[in-house]
């Protein structure tokens, strides 16, 4: 497994790989499918950075995007991380979340900001992102919907 920066033959099979993992909502996806067609049709934009990770195939098996958060100073975010359900727990989701984490701290980033939701489905989410020394931050309570709260994990990558 490999991982390359997202090129335009690869939106379907993201597409797809969202759809299978059953666990985004059909606005979530039309979220993800946004910023994928910013950067792959908005050649000036700095705020996104896509990856997926890829086969001998070379067809994508997950895929990732995060970049600089505006206005701060040194802080990233990670918005999408997604595995296609036949590959994870392969190590994929630990791929792709370590070179994230190496492309932040080669740019000198400090902090990497993960944001996910309290519902059921997402828990095997916050279980992956608490294993690699991600904690949590802040809870917003009924962020998104009643009953389903803002969860935001971090990491520091440099002393403060």
């Amino acid at each position: 497994m490999t991982v390359r920066a997202l090129q335009r033959g690869d939106r379907p099979f993201i597409e797809r790989l969202l759809h299978k993992t059953q666990v985004f909502t059909d606005a979530e996806i039309a979220c993800a499918l946004e910023l994928i067609d910013v950067y792959l049709n908005v050649a000036e934009q700095r705020d996104y950075n896509l990856f997926c990770a890829v086969e001998q195939d070379d067809r994508p098996q997950a895929y990732v995007c995060f970049g600089p958060t505006p206005l701060t100073d040194a802080v990233w975010d990670l918005y999408w991380i997604a595995v296609s359900p036949e590959k994870q727990k392969h190590g994929i989701g630990r791929l792709l979340l370590s070179f994230v984490e190496t492309h932040v701290r080669e740019q000198a980033g400090r902090r990497l900001i993960i944001e996910t939701s309290s519902l059921p489905r997402y828990e095997p989410t916050r279980i992956f992102y608490e294993r690699y020394s991600y904690r949590e931050l802040a809870r917003i309570p009924d962020f998104y919907a009643i009953g389903d709260d803002r969860i935001i994990y971090g990491k520091d990558f440099f002393p403060l």
